[in-house]
């Protein structure tokens, strides 16, 4: 009987006091150069500890004891700054599908790819065509059986009538033509769990844009308001930006250069007025061309959304970073980082659009986008100081998730 005892004990008791430890232990990042915030001077040998999820202490790493037990990750010649937000991606891609039932590890490798090791700890997904299974994704993230970022969604989009785009042939969005249709939509996306609206406020259906109809944005824009919830539109061109800024929509979710209108003063000072945030999605354009067999350089296009995001941000609008990944096929950022320099962005306006900014359009700026004790340990490390060349933004080597290390790089401490 003895004996047996003994072997339970072995069996059973060992491996759970052995794994307590480990999964409560914390973690020390040590050495790296740490940006608090966008405007906060940096401290040049930094350390960071994390218990339980969150950021418990920071200083100069002289002035930091690290408790014993903890797992302490030397970050010398590192960069550490606030868990970096994509405020344009989408899951719609195949291999989403069945979110519900896929292998964890399956669903953790695809989100390391996409999004992970890029460095976001935050995305917002603005169109789900199935919102059930996006939803099922975010539960299993936030179960902890699955690595990933904090999601939030804008649910299944609309268009105005005869208004799906032609670039998701042969898909076609809701269509909605009518006020009282619109109320309708919005109020049931939000009560199927999305977090904020998205539609286009006017749409490429291939051979003409069409515009949505005042009546019909301003009630669904009037819905969302109302249930305490943002609206993010698509404004495709000039007619589309002036649509939504009228209706009050919150965000365009990108620049508008398809009719190659620059932005002047009337339509900065009206953005600027009314409090609209921009999401530049520069490298969408890129992308978009060269996959239809078109020149880059010099195109009027990539030009005239960098003159928007440009003219935008010089003016203290507010810019929100995103790339559109999910639907754009290639998930490297390191292009929207240049073109948004490109643009005349400063390291400061870039890790603002990253950090601070929507974290606090999303109201979530007292848990994080800043290095401070008391946060989430929403964290990335970089392998080189973006204020020297903006594409640094792009060199992670830990993206760290509420204090859960879900993506290192290869070259990474201890790796």
């Amino acid at each position: 009987m003895r004996n047996l005892l003994t072997v339970l004990f072995i069996a059973f008791y060992l491996p759970l006091s052995a794994q307590t430890p480990a999964a409560n232990q914390g973690l020390a990042l040590i050495g790296a150069k740490i940006y608090l915030g966008p405007s906060a001077p940096p401290l040049a040998t930094g350390a960071v500890l994390i218990e339980h999820g969150e950021i418990t202490a920071v200083g100069d790493v002289k002035a930091i004891k690290v408790p014993r037990g903890m797992k302490v990750i030397d970050c010398k010649g590192m960069v550490i700054m606030a868990g970096f937000w994509n405020c344009h991606v989408h899951f719609i891609e195949p291999k989403w599908e069945h979110a519900d039932s896929l292998p964890a590890s399956q669903l953790s490798n695809q989100l390391k790819d996409m999004v992970n090791s890029r460095g976001f700890t935050h995305v917002f997904d603005l169109a789900a065509f199935d919102l059930a299974n996006l939803l099922a994704l975010r539960a299993r993230i936030e179960s902890g059986e699955v690595e990933g970022p904090a999601i939030l969604t804008a649910g299944v989009p609309f268009a105005p009538p005869d208004g799906s785009p032609f670039y998701i042939k042969p898909l076609k969005l809701h269509e909605i033509g009518t006020a009282a249709e619109a109320s309708a939509y919005v109020s049931k996306q939000i009560q199927s769990g999305a977090d904020a609206i998205k539609l286009w406020s006017a749409s490429p259906n291939g051979e003409r844009v069409v515009p949505m109809p005042l009546e019909v944005i301003k009630a669904a824009v009037n819905t969302a308001h109302k249930l305490g919830k943002l609206v993010f539109a698509h404004p495709t061109s000039d007619t589309g930006v002036n649509i939504a800024i009228e209706s009050g929509v919150d965000i365009l979710a990108h620049v508008a250069p398809d009719d190659r209108k620059l932005w002047n003063t009337a339509t900065i000072n009206n953005l600027l007025q009314h409090k609209v945030a921009l999401i530049p999605t520069l490298k969408l354009f890129k992308w978009e061309l060269e996959r239809n067999g078109f020149p880059t350089a010099n195109s009027s296009l990539i030009n005239t959304g960098l003159q928007q995001v440009g003219a935008y941000a010089k003016a203290g609008g507010e810019i929100l970073f995103g790339t559109d990944v999910g639907y754009v096929a290639d998930y490297t950022t390191t292009d929207e980082f240049e073109f948004m320099s490109k643009a005349g962005m400063s390291f400061e306006q870039i890790l603002t659009s990253l950090t601070t900014a929507p974290a606090k359009r999303f109201g979530m700026a007292d848990k994080t986008g800043r290095i401070l004790a008391g946060m989430d340990a929403d964290i990335v490390v970089l392998t080189a100081d973006p204020k020297e060349n903006s594409k640094f933004f792009s060199n992670v080597a830990y993206t760290i998730s509420k204090g859960k290390i879900i993506f290192s790089s290869k070259n990474a401490a201890g790796n």
